[in-house]
């Protein structure tokens, strides 16, 4: 009777630790969404200057080269014409062995296609040799004697000339048939990779486009910027999906992107009883709410996980490659690339998302509050006041591994934006405090929420020293008593519509008018694009009267994470707090959907940035009404979710 007694108080006392530590499985993974260097060179987003693009290629000198005249690639080979000899080089060996292939007189330029090397010389004629073995050069056709520069791709070999003359042949049958696709001037060599063809002009600007396509549309990918690009390119190839540059000076450079290599998609899976909700990280500038939808249904259909308990934030970092359309900037900048975008950051997320429920075990949940003045509000300078300084800390700890931490701070995400950091792919300072983390407390994984920033910028033009204000503040939360995380999940997802006025066709046409011809003003320029595009809406009758405001909300015991879309301003958190003042609550923007500015009466009666001119960049009819945060955060409190 006595054991039985120990027993049942044994029981007891150990009872509420083992409920506690189980209520909660929590799974946390990440994933790198750096872009492949068989992209090249991917524009970055976040500012609509300069002008002339921020790229992400950059060139690192591989070994001098004797005179070249030509160079290609075949697979992990690459081949050079030079003083008249054909010359080789295998990459995947570790030397700089240039070897002798055979002779090379009076050609001007080649291409590799499919263990095939083709050539033409000054005399217009189109050679053919097989490799690798012994080269023999037998004439397949002849083309117009002003070409200079030859690429090949499937089937099709395209060729150039300076004047802005670009051809193509079909080769699949064994023909050489050239048409004339289109004009791009100053040609002084192409190449091909993943489908695309590449230009290089005698300005140093690389060119690309899809030739299959019926209309050939050029964007610029990259040029010499004299600031991360000073090399003055002369050939460009291809290789063992690489991008190989020849300058003036006959050195070999290798292409590859400009970038802090520190750009995750990161998942954090937090189950109670059956409910699951997934928090998504990205260091991203933003992404569009056709493209979260894209994500979560595919995150239903194979976890069965609803759309509204998977929350995506977006870090907002001005230097990651474009994941939105911007359709009032220069071109780089309307269409994200469609292979990073559906391929690099999609399967990320997945990635991230699967591992992170397959690492799902029991874990106690812990919040924390500090506070760091790493911003201050950038546009109502006469509200000091307006600036949430709250730093949240989510604390995951294990019975058997490393903690792991979310934690949550308002601060635009854009500095420093001078020299060769402003051509640099980076997660900014939300990425230098999650290293800084993981480096001080051992976690393999600490996420950052970017909460209402809208208006609010660093105070330090520096992303390093701001990340490690961050970094010291959230230590100092886990150094501190924290409050347990218990209780059921639930979660929410709502959709605010909220009325506009688009401007009338008579306003637009007269705002037109005063912006247009102005070519170097990159104002001006935005302004006329988005002219153009509320007449087209207009033109196709799908001009919009709202504008969608979405709140997901998730519940994990007693702590509320509420997020908003597009880029929240600080007013829209600390009204949500005041709404539960005895409540964990955490409020981030950025959520789903950055598709405009989110901000206040204040914002909109100043006609600032945040309450008037974003709109012609995020390319919307208009700005929200006066009172916008009246009726969005009213419905919040109705909602009370």
């Amino acid at each position: 009777m006595k054991s039985i007694y120990k027993l049942t108080l044994l029981l007891l006392l150990v009872y509420p630790v083992l409920g506690s530590a189980q209520e909660y499985s929590v799974g946390t993974a990440s994933f790198s969404i750096e872009p492949a260097q068989s992209l090249v060179s991917l524009h970055l987003g976040g500012y609509g200057g300069p002008k002339e693009g921020r790229f992400t290629l950059q060139w690192k000198v591989k070994e001098s080269l004797p005179e070249v005249t030509a160079i290609s690639g075949i697979s992990d080979k690459l081949y050079m014409v030079s003083n008249s000899e054909l010359l080789y080089k295998n990459l995947s060996e570790n030397s700089n062995e240039w070897k002798k292939a055979g002779k090379a007189e009076k050609i001007i330029t080649i291409a590799g296609l499919n263990n095939k090397l083709y050539a033409i010389n000054n005399n217009g004629d189109l050679l053919l040799t097989k490799t690798p073995g012994k080269i023999n050069w037998k004439r397949a056709s002849s083309i117009d004697k002003s070409v200079t520069c030859l690429t090949a791709s499937g089937n099709k070999l395209f060729a150039a000339n300076e004047t802005g003359d670009l051809w193509t042949a079909d080769i699949s049958k064994g023909r050489y048939d050239w048409i004339k696709l289109t004009i791009m001037k100053g040609i002084i060599s192409l190449g091909v990779q993943n489908g695309n063809l590449y230009a290089l002009t005698n300005e140093g600007i690389i060119y690309k486009c899809v030739p299959a396509k019926i209309e050939i549309k050029w964007l610029k990918a990259a040029y010499k910027n004299n600031v991360t690009i000073t090399e003055d390119i002369r050939h460009i190839t291809f290789a063992n999906d690489k991008i190989y540059g020849v300058a003036r000076d006959n050195k070999l450079y290798e292409g590859n992107h400009r970038t802090e290599g520190n750009l995750y998609a990161k998942a954090m899976a937090v189950k109670n009883d059956k409910n699951i909700v997934l928090i998504i990280t990205l260091d991203v500038c933003g992404i569009n709410g056709a493209y979260s939808g894209l994500i979560k249904k595919e995150i239903y259909q194979k976890f069965k996980i609803p759309a509204s308990a998977v929350f995506i934030n977006s870090s907002h970092t001005h230097f990651a490659p474009v994941s939105q359309n911007w359709f009032t900037w220069q071109e780089p900048n309307q269409i994200p690339d469609s292979t990073y975008l559906y391929s690099t950051i999609k399967n990320g997320i997945m990635n991230a998302v699967d591992k992170s429920l397959k690492s799902m075990v029991p874990a106690q949940l812990y919040f924390g509050r500090g506070k760091a003045d790493i911003g201050y509000n950038r546009s109502l300078k006469d509200y000091p006041e307006l600036y949430d300084n709250a730093v949240d800390v989510l604390k995951v700890k294990y019975s058997d591994k490393a903690e792991t931490y979310l934690f949550l701070a308002s601060c635009h995400a854009v500095f420093s934006n001078a020299g060769t950091l402003h051509y640099t792919i980076s997660a900014n300072f939300p990425g230098v405090a999650c290293k800084l983390l993981e480096e001080r407390t051992g976690t393999s994984n600490a996420m950052f929420l970017q909460g209402t920033a809208g208006d609010i910028n660093p105070i330090d033009n520096d992303a390093y020293i701001t990340g490690e204000k961050l970094a010291n503040e959230v230590m100092s939360v886990l150094n501190k008593p924290m409050i347990e995380l218990n209780g059921a999940i639930s979660f929410f997802l709502d959709t605010i519509n909220i009325p506009i006025k688009p401007w009338t066709r008579e306003e637009i046409l007269s705002y037109k008018a005063a912006n247009i011809d102005k070519p170097d003003n990159v104002s001006a320029d935005k302004n006329v694009k988005w002219c153009n595009l509320m007449l087209k809406y207009y033109d196709e009758g799908t001009m919009q009267y709202s504008m969608p405001v979405y709140i997901n909300t998730l519940n994990i015991g007693n702590w509320k994470l509420l997020g908003f879309s597009r880029e929240t301003t600080t007013e829209y958190g600390l009204g949500v707090k005041k709404m539960w003042p005895n409540k964990l609550i955490s409020v981030a923007g950025y959520t789903n959907d950055v598709s405009s500015y989110l901000p206040t009466t204040l914002h909109i009666q100043a006609r600032n940035y945040e309450g008037l001119d974003s709109f012609f960049w995020y390319g919307m009819p208009n700005s929200f009404p006066e009172e916008v945060e009246k009726s969005i955060l009213s419905t919040i409190e109705e909602l009370s979710r």
